[in-house]
């Protein structure tokens, strides 16, 4: 059998690499197949098959689906760990070439199994100080040479035997036992340890900078995208300025791995510290979310669902897209306010999907994404305990995040930037005007505001944009907007004095503003548009003068 270094001296990688190919070849295969399944199997049968035989089969088939996932990530992984050892494979077969090349540079024979030699001292007399002095020195040179190369070797080895080990973890036996319904998690356990035991390292995703992640994401070959998305979902689904279909990929993945490690009794692993009560609210919390996207996989074109984020923790957060904002001409974002939490993201997709309709119907042809932005813990109210709903703290903790989104939209978005309106209801228009009004801005074309309490700001024009695209809209009997305005939050922004527009509102209460119809949805839906809504006069103080007629009434 050949030494180690006769081995590596010659070491082809060429199948090496065609094995890495084909290995992402069937990580790729297998999403384009989990898209597909969920797009044309269990989405439709969602929508038209119900009762205990529907329950059964569909979990017989999100399994499967499941499973497929889990041969897509893993895969990946095999991929990397091949690639990761044959790149340290051949850097040490390069650098134990270079020792030899080197030796025989200085005039010793390398023999083919590794023996460093000198001939040019065989003939010396051993007996002679000069003679001696450079046989010293000969064999220091000597010694250096085949340190050199048993390094070479050192580091061949141990590439060698963590890619073995990395392997190991990669056993993929969850794919072939019926009894095993914890495939997504395992998946994700064996797939960090496998990274780690190559030494692969997390992404280095430029943090808090969308435009600076969107150039780095830019700037990584397709392999490289492929293989982030797949083996670290939650880093990618996070990071705002990534490609919007990346996100939603890399979101559902971790949605179903987070889901499957509660699920089977692992959470400890993922979650360790929290009680039994905080994991439970976890779990209901990701089931909800995760039932209420696979009811949209087969959506018909632009309504469309895309997790672009999410946390399962406390209350829950969601931010969910309804047709793709890279690619729309127009993007709507609303942010919900008092008492939203994940329980209510049915309710939020049905208001986004009134105003995604309600501005395609005045856009001109022109594409119209929507997005709803649970983005941030919104306050609880309590009639006995006004908390922190009377106080601008959650505002001004959720403002950083929802200005860094928007930066997001604009940089992930392909072409021309959309024109992006930033809708607020409730305390929603509280975090809107903190987000607008701190920072370098929100960086919307237009702001919309429906039964404010306040948007911590006394003129429209300190939200650091043209107050003529800041509009305002309040029911007459608003109880929340009507009461609750002009204390602790800022100034009534539908009162004379603000500044913006008001826009005409016919609906009534503080939820109606989306109810189907009404000239308060087509108003808003204008906006998105980027056309001109039916104005109302401002309220208060100063009303127009006697007689004035207010345009589109």
């Amino acid at each position: 059998m050949a030494s180690d270094f006769a081995r590596l001296m010659k070491q082809d990688f060429s199948d090496l690499e065609a094995a890495v190919k084909v290995w992402r070849g069937l990580s790729t295969t297998t999403d384009s197949l989990t898209d597909r399944h969920r797009r044309q199997v269990t989405g439709p049968l969602h929508q038209s098959w119900k009762g205990d035989d529907a329950d059964a089969a569909l979990f017989y088939l999100e399994d499967v689906e499941s499973r497929i996932g889990v041969v897509e990530t893993e895969a990946m992984a095999i991929a990397e760990v091949l690639d990761t050892t044959r790149f340290w494979m051949e850097q040490a077969q390069t650098d134990l070439r270079n020792a030899v090349r080197r030796a025989e540079q200085d005039g010793f024979d390398v023999d083919d199994e590794g023996w460093v030699s000198d001939r040019t001292t065989s003939d010396l007399p051993r007996q002679d100080p000069d003679a001696q002095q450079l046989i010293a020195q000969r064999n220091r040179l000597l010694t250096e040479h085949r340190a050199a190369m048993d390094d070479a070797l050192t580091a061949a080895r141990k590439a060698s035997d963590d890619g073995a080990k990395a392997l190991g973890e990669l056993n993929g036996d969850i794919l072939t036992d019926p009894l095993s319904h914890d495939a997504a998690a395992e998946s994700a356990r064996d797939v960090e340890n496998a990274m780690k035991a190559v030494g692969v390292q997390a992404p280095q995703i430029p943090s808090d900078d969308p435009k600076a992640a969107a150039e780095w994401w830019k700037a990584l070959s397709p392999e490289e995208r492929r293989a982030y998305t797949t083996l670290y979902p939650k880093r990618i689904g996070a990071t705002d300025g990534l490609p919007t279909d990346v996100r939603d990929d890399a979101n559902r993945t971790a949605l179903g791995q987070e889901l499957n490690l509660i699920q089977e009794g692992n959470w400890d692993e993922g979650f360790p510290g929290d009680s039994d009560e905080t994991v439970n609210k976890r779990l209901d919390n990701l089931l909800m979310l995760n039932n209420r996207l696979e009811a949209s996989d087969s959506a018909p074109e632009g309504k469309e669902l895309y997790l672009l984020g999410y946390d399962s923790k406390d209350d829950g957060r969601a931010i969910i897209a309804m047709g793709n904002p890279d690619t729309a001409a127009h993007t709507g974002i609303l942010v919900p306010g008092t008492n939203t939490e994940m329980s209510g993201v049915d309710g939020q997709l049905t208001r986004i999907d009134r105003l995604q309709s309600s501005a395609a119907k005045q856009a001109d042809g022109e594409s119209v994404a929507m997005i709803t932005w649970i983005g941030y813990d919104a306050p609880e109210f309590k009639p006995t305990d006004p908390g922190s709903v009377a106080t601008r703290d959650r505002a001004e903790d959720a403002a950083p995040d929802l200005r860094q989104f928007v930066a997001g939209t604009h940089a992930a978005h392909d072409g021309s930037p959309s024109h992006t309106t930033v809708l607020g209801h409730s305390y929603g228009t509280t975090v809107v005007g903190a987000a607008a009004a701190g920072g370098e801005g929100l960086g919307a074309d237009d702001v919309v505001a429906v039964g404010s309490p306040g948007m911590t700001v006394d003129r429209a024009s300190d939200l650091q944009m043209d107050p003529e695209h800041v509009w305002i809209g309040t029911a007459d009997d608003d109880a929340v907007a009507n009461n609750t305005s002009d204390y602790t939050l800022g100034r009534d922004p539908s009162l004379g004095g603000f500044g913006g527009n008001n826009i005409r509102i016919d609906t009534h209460g503080h939820s109606g503003y989306w109810d189907e119809g009404s000239r308060s949805l087509g108003n808003q839906g204008a906006i998105i548009a980027g056309k001109p809504p039916a104005e109302a006069p401002k309220r208060g103080s100063e009303l127009p003068p006697e007689g004035y007629i207010v345009p589109g009434l």
